[in-house]
């Protein structure tokens, strides 16, 4: 009496591996969280203040999305708060050659140059900002 059939063993090999690559992109789903996702995990951190764990999800979420203008932003206010300035000053740099309409940057950018000294061109990043902000409201948009 045989109990294995012939072509049992090939369709074994086959099932271990559907089931190794399913294991597999089941554990890399766990960790293939969105820009967002990164975003949203950062903002949690920042608000218990565990601020290198905050540099660390928005730079997750650059890796995923370079282009994500929101993500360089908040980056860019960890390092403000962190006083690394001029790490701040290029990703809000960064944060405004993406989204030039994004308001939110200029303020930050123009709060991180008063802070440093640079008030001239901390005055035109505030001028930027307010002008951005009163288009978005002519538009009916909210930041």
């Amino acid at each position: 009496m045989r109990l294995i059939q012939p072509g049992y063993i090939k369709n074994q090999n086959v099932f271990l591996i559907i089931l190794i690559c399913f294991l597999f992109s089941c554990e890399n789903n766990a960790e293939n969280k969105t820009a967002n996702e990164y975003i949203n995990e950062g903002i949690r951190h920042t608000e218990e203040q565990k601020y290198d764990k905050a540099i660390s999800s928005y730079k997750k979420a650059i890796k995923i999305d370079p282009e994500y203008a929101r993500a360089h932003y908040a980056l860019g206010g960890i390092y403000t708060l962190k006083n690394r300035n001029e790490m701040a000053i290029e990703e809000y740099k960064k944060a405004i050659e993406l989204d030039p309409a994004f308001p939110d940057p200029h303020y930050s950018l123009g709060f991180v140059y008063e802070k440093i000294g640079r008030k001239k061109e901390a005055d035109q990043e505030y001028l930027l900002f307010d002008m951005l902000k009163d288009v978005d409201k002519k538009n009916g948009k909210l930041n």
